[in-house]
């Protein structure tokens, strides 16, 4: 993992025999996920990584839940603006099944996970 502020991505994982980068934006809530409107991305500089992870942490009971995307996937929620970016949960939530990994398992098994969510 990288330390906070360090040029490149925040993790390494292996796919497929292949090492892929992972951008992970963190947000938090007191009471409900809707508290959280945004997901800060600065696509010029972490738009490379193969996967974004996006967390919703409940504070109330440090409870995690997970968005995996792809790139294309976050570039689809991404909306530009000067200096800056962001990915908005409500398009993430729509598009991306919760706490779902199926993206970093090994190709035949990413098929029969995704076939079981159909």
């Amino acid at each position: 993992m990288s330390p906070e502020g360090a040029p490149g991505h925040d993790v390494i994982v292996v796919v497929d025999g292949h090492p892929r980068s992972i951008e992970v934006k963190t947000r938090q809530f007191l009471r409900r996920p809707t508290e959280i409107t945004r997901w800060p991305v600065e696509m010029q500089k972490k738009g490379e990584a193969d996967f974004f992870v996006f967390i919703e942490l409940d504070l109330r009971t440090m409870s995690p839940t997970f968005y995996v995307l792809t790139n294309a996937q976050a570039r689809a929620t991404f909306r530009d603006y000067i200096g800056g970016g962001n990915c908005y949960p409500p398009e993430v939530r729509k598009l991306i099944r919760p706490n779902d990994f199926s993206e970093f398992l090994p190709s035949p098994a990413r098929v029969e996970a995704s076939s079981a969510i159909a």
